[in-house]
């Protein structure tokens, strides 16, 4: 606010007292799963089926994903995030991962001559020290050393003593930046009027951004750190300088590169060719490649060991010799992502439909379609159709990803040859050896379940096609304490279990009866249409997990209208299993075999009117808080809800008045919630107590640093059971014995 100090009018805004708390997201899926191919580990997020298959494939015997994520969408999912599992040879590594991309190399037309070729592996800019060399053999002759040079701009004062005063400033500018203002001050020096050199340099050292002074004989130096003809220093004046004697105005480094710490491709190139004769320089993506201008056979270039900078740029000291005329490597094919399904494509290369020789015409061919096509690309870095930028390209392939190897080893511009090519060879799925620890596994590697904890929003979890024990255990204990119970995993049932198998798989083999309010597990698994008999065979129906389908089921239920979150998501209005025909096992349509596995907590998928429906919403935990699947998620929802909007109270005084504007708040979000039937009632007294009173926050919690709270919710209880009593009706007779 400004300062009171004549008649005005001041609009001050003031904090709320009251703040709207963001509703976090409830629809956000995470599935782990095979698929045909995509990323390993964590992939992009997808709002469509279609979308999914754009970046994971279709259907694969294999692979559980592609039918997974259908259902999911299928029954109203909205966001999914699919995790590609593959096996590892060891977890915290993503880098034994045992999938590989599929590849496929190209060749020139036409017949070429290449030098000798040397490329660094490392791309620049490169840290070098002053006087590194590199030092070559071209063609067998003697060595021609090539030497980066580099000096730091500075400036020299006069002798010592220094007759300073208190308060005199000193101006310098390092490398064209700001003026640094150093301030000479008694306490600094033993007799301020008589300075010595080491007392002003120490000073300028404690205050000197990008710079440094040194003693040398009787005066200071000041110098810059960076080294190079980019480097500058300006002693622009101040009241000292007239007992310091610095030299005013701007000063610049020396040597043949901008900063010795920062070289460029273009720099070597420079140094390199005025050096060694017979040789060019060229940037290929970053890197430095030198060639022999020459061609043929007797050609050669070596960078030899006595060279210093050799390493800094990735160059070896081995002897690369030119070749005669013949066909050259000239576009790389590598499959966008690993696995086997790369391993169909055909590349074909056709003339260009422009008709210009400079161009050509780019097909990717899978399993005899031509799915992919690009034409009128070149081999000419410089041109909007470079063969790289298109394919590569945001718009580009969806399968495949190309280098250009002439850039290596020859002049750039020439075209692969015409033809059809392939198939690709090398790609692989990874999936033997696949096992648990592969699904679940490592935090320091971000692989398994792990690769989800950047997924922040992620409010559910599957795991189709794993339904061991082992996976079961570990899905709940990442909801409830890797999450810290932000997120609720739905569990499918093992294949081929009827109702008593079931209930030991439940209650002895997985122990997950009473094991966490964070999960929940339907049986049986469910038969969906065929979508593919080219991949399925010739039966009409096929047998898959239902938890894709579950997960888009509780995503509609959650959206069907305000307060979604608070209904179970089973019944024949919320529940219903679109584009489920049947079930694994019919005994589930028996009520005395759903009485068996209900009160263990494992809830049934049957049939009811002709439709098929979930006709359970238990969690794994009879005892627990909240028992039931609404219940728990509609916690889920509130908690996280409240942690992430209660944020703006951190770091603010810990008073009465910041505890009221927090109960205030939370008290308004509950109200809210209480609308949608989030509540056992709609009266706030009985529906939800909110606490962040004294008792709470004595001053020993107060100095602690704590802001505490407690909040009660009445959460509904979903209708499980309908009982209506009959009995003969005989108000007629007690009518007439009443006279």
């Amino acid at each position: 606010m400004s300062q009171l100090l004549s008649s005005k009018v001041v609009i001050v805004e003031e904090e709320p007292t009251i703040r709207s708390l963001p509703a976090v997201q409830t629809g956000i899926c995470v599935m782990e799963a095979v698929t045909e191919r995509g990323p390993v580990g964590l992939g992009p997020a997808v709002s469509s089926f279609a979308e999914w298959a754009s970046v994971y494939g279709g259907y694969t015997v294999n692979a559980d994903g592609a039918l997974s994520a259908q259902g999911f969408f299928d029954n109203g999912g909205q966001i999914l995030y699919t995790i590609r599992a593959v096996h590892y040879t060891d977890v915290s590594s993503p880098a034994t991962k045992q999938s590989a991309a599929a590849t496929l190399t190209l060749n020139t037309a036409a017949l070429l001559a290449a030098g000798g070729v040397v490329t660094g592996t490392l791309t620049g800019p490169y840290d070098l020290e002053p006087s590194d060399t590199l030092d070559f053999s071209v063609s067998g002759g003697g060595t021609l050393t090539a030497t980066f040079t580099a000096a730091a701009a500075q400036r020299i004062s006069g002798n010592e003593p220094f007759a300073l005063a208190n308060n005199d400033t000193l101006l310098v500018a390092i490398n064209g930046g700001g003026v640094q203002t150093i301030t000479f001050v008694t306490a600094d020096f033993v007799a301020i009027g008589a300075a010595t050199a080491a007392e002003v340099a120490a000073k300028i050292n404690a205050v000197l951004v990008g710079g440094r002074a040194t003693v040398s004989g009787l005066t200071v130096v000041i110098l810059t750190d960076r080294r190079g003809t980019s480097a500058s220093v300006n002693v622009s004046g101040g009241t000292a300088n007239a007992a310091l004697g610095f030299t005013t105005g701007a000063v610049s480094g020396t040597g043949n590169v901008a900063d010795i710490d920062a070289v460029t491709v273009a720099e070597i190139k420079t140094i390199v060719e005025a050096a060694v004769a017979g040789v060019l320089v060229t940037n290929v993506s970053g890197r430095v490649r030198v060639a022999t201008v020459a061609t043929g056979p007797a050609t050669s270039i070596q960078v030899l060991a006595s060279s210093s900078a050799d390493d800094e740029l990735g160059l070896d000291n081995l002897l690369h010799t030119g070749n005669a005329a013949s066909t050259l490597p000239t576009l790389q094919i590598d499959a966008k992502y690993d696995g086997a399904y790369a391993n169909d494509i055909i590349a074909r290369v056709s003339t260009a439909s422009s008709g210009l020789a400079a161009e050509f015409n780019f097909a990717v061919q899978d399993n005899g379609v031509i799915v992919e096509s690009f034409p009128n690309l070149t081999m000419d870095p410089a041109t909007e159709r470079y063969a790289p930028t298109v394919i590569n390209g945001t718009l580009g392939s969806k399968l495949i990803t190309v280098t250009d190897l002439l850039a290596l080893v020859a002049s750039p511009g020439d075209n692969p040859a015409t033809g059809n090519f392939g198939p690709m060879t090398g790609g692989s799925d990874g999936l033997s050896g696949l096992a648990d620890t592969d699904f679940i596994g490592n935090a320091a590697g971000g692989t398994g379940l792990r690769a989800a904890d950047v997924v922040a929003d992620a409010s559910l979890l599957i795991v189709p096609g794993r339904a061991t024990a082992a996976m079961h255990q570990a899905m709940y204990a990442y909801c409830e304490l890797t999450r810290s119970g932000q997120m609720f995993a739905i569990l499918d049932p093992p294949a081929n279990q009827t109702a008593a198998q079931m209930v030991t798989y439940v209650t002895d083999t997985a122990a997950l009866y009473q094991a966490s309010e964070f999960a929940a597990i339907y049986w049986p698994r469910v038969k969906i249409l065929n979508p593919s008999k080219a991949v399925f065979g010739s039966a009409e129906q096929l047998v898959v997990a239902p938890s894709g389908i579950l997960a888009g089921v509780y995503v509609r239920t959650d959206g069907a209208t305000p307060g979604g979150i608070y209904e179970a998501p089973a019944g024949i209005e919320k529940g219903q299993l679109l584009g489920v025909l049947g079930f694994e096992t019919n005994e589930v349509l028996d009520e005395a075999k759903r009485d068996l596995v209900y009160p263990k907590h494992i809830n049934p998928l049957t049939a009811d009117g002709g439709l098929r429906v979930a006709d359970g919403s238990r969690n794994l935990k009879r005892n627990g808080n909240f028992p039931s699947i609404p219940e728990r998620r509609g916690a889920i929802f509130i908690e996280q809800s409240v942690k992430k909007g209660l944020t703006f109270a951190k770091h603010k005084n810990n008073t009465q008045l910041l505890r009221q504007s927090v109960a205030r708040t939370v008290q308004t979000f509950l109200i809210s919630q209480m609308k949608n039937g989030a509540f056992r009632t709609r009266d706030p007294k009985t529906a939800f107590f909110v606490d962040f009173g004294d008792a709470l926050n004595p001053p020993s919690e107060v100095f602690a640093g704590r802001l505490n709270g407690r909040v009660g919710i009445a959460t509904n209880k979903p209708t499980e059971f309908v009982v209506i009593k009959f009995s003969q009706d005989t108000r007629a007779l007690e009518a007439e014995l009443a006279q």
